[in-house]
């Protein structure tokens, strides 16, 4: 599916498809990446931690793109 990616969330273990317009960043240290979707009303970052790597994460996005 073009323009979506899969990804596991890490709480529920939930498989999702993210679609690539939504996704303003992924940041990860190292340990634990999250995908940043927006912000809300209180200004914090939203989003999803994710079970997959950044490297997983960007390889993903590149294929889809």
């Amino acid at each position: 599916m073009k323009g979506f990616i899969e990804l596991t969330e890490c709480e529920s273990g939930c498989k999702v498809l993210y679609a690539l317009s939504k996704i303003q960043a992924v940041v990860s240290d190292g340990r634990d990446t999250f995908i940043e979707t927006g912000f809300d009303k209180k200004g914090e970052s939203a989003g999803a931690y994710v079970r997959e790597s950044y490297e997983e994460i960007k390889g993903k996005i590149e294929q889809a793109s």
